[in-house]
């Protein structure tokens, strides 16, 4: 290709590259210009091009009709009930964000509850006075007890004044997974007895674990991260219900 062959080629992609956000639709701009980030865009079988998008941690789907003046927020169903935005938030929104937030918390400083080569592993933000912490602790230890699950708990402090120290006596101490079990073991009198130099210790960690959880966008324990049937990484935040619970503790 010669020199003016690859000018006409640059000048011709740029052009394209700019008429092509020239034309983004003025709905679409006015619904961003709210604060709302488009993640991608996808084909629906109703014929109007959908948005996947996200506002204030929710995630949403947008069309925009034929017409491109005019955009509908919230959900689209055929006539078998199915949602046409699920699968599109899912692989634009949910799954690249819930990939990242697996590496991150593999990174993290968390405490191990199960055996090292247990086949299943689920990461749970915990605070040491969260009574749905502890009710998942309760239907876990089962399949824990059995060496199918691993709980890693990202120990965390901001239910309660006393949670920071709580929460640093067990991440701080000697040996962090015995005083976890302790803590278990202790919770209806209140958890282990604080010991000083465990607090000091783990505080910052602790901090840091706090500072992770609003960058992941979560706002309640237990929250907990774990890999389908499909291998596809899913976050629950709250206590997880009875059918759910069955997804992340069943069969392999």
């Amino acid at each position: 290709m010669n020199n003016l062959s690859i000018s006409i080629f640059l000048l011709t992609s740029g052009f394209s590259s700019y008429v092509s956000a020239a034309e983004e639709p003025a709905v679409i701009k006015y619904i961003k210009q709210q604060g709302v980030t488009i993640a991608g865009t996808f084909e629906t079988e109703a014929g109007v091009k959908g948005y996947a998008a996200k506002v204030q941690g929710r995630e949403l789907s947008i069309y925009l009709t034929p017409d491109n003046q005019h955009a509908l927020i919230g959900s689209l169903i055929n006539a078998k009930g199915e949602d046409l935005g699920t699968a599109a938030l899912q692989r634009l929104i949910s799954a690249p964000q819930n990939n990242l937030a697996w590496q991150q918390l593999e990174q993290a400083d968390w405490v191990a509850d199960g055996k090292a080569d247990a086949p299943r592993i689920i990461y749970t933000f915990t605070d040491p006075n969260c009574p749905f912490c502890h009710r998942l602790r309760q239907a876990a230890a089962p399949f824990i007890d059995k060496g199918q699950v691993q709980l890693r708990h990202v120990m965390v402090g901001i239910l309660r004044q006393d949670s920071l120290a709580k929460a640093a006596n067990i991440l701080g101490a000697k040996d962090p997974a015995m005083a976890l079990q302790q803590h278990i073991q202790r919770y209806e009198q209140g958890g282990s007895k604080i010991d000083n130099a465990a607090v000091a210790k783990g505080e910052a960690v602790i901090l840091k674990n706090n500072v992770l959880m609003q960058q992941l966008g979560v706002a309640a324990t237990p929250t907990s991260f774990y890999r389908d049937v499909n291998g596809d990484i899913q976050m629950i935040q709250g206590m997880p219900s009875a059918t759910i619970l069955a997804a992340m503790f069943g069969d392999l």
